[in-house]
């Protein structure tokens, strides 16, 4: 299984080849960066991808992130959940990372 996790000692993610990260742009949603980077990790048609309300509420996260930015002084949260059998990762600094299946 392929695993993302944060080095300890700088907090900054640690990844296989496998995982898909993207950064936000400043107009960008939160939620919107998960389905878009989970479509690349799966090679799925973003329409095809089942609603992200089905796991998470998207609003929710949006406004956990943008309530926990960097410009607010604190870019190290981060909100961590599954979705296309994908595990996503959040961070209010901007970062989407998701880790693609693992195919066995």
């Amino acid at each position: 299984m392929n695993r993302h996790n944060l080095d300890r000692a700088s907090d900054e993610p640690v990844t296989d080849s496998s995982a898909v990260t993207r950064m936000r742009g400043p107009d960008e949603e939160p939620s919107w960066s998960v389905i878009e980077a989970v479509a690349e990790a799966t090679g799925t048609d973003l329409a095809r991808l089942r609603p992200l309300y089905d796991v998470i509420d998207p609003d929710a996260l949006d406004a956990i992130c943008d309530s926990a930015g960097p410009e607010r002084g604190s870019s190290n949260a981060c909100v961590a959940f599954r979705f296309e059998g994908c595990a996503v990762s959040v961070y209010a600094d901007g970062r989407t990372v998701v880790s693609r299946p693992s195919v066995e």
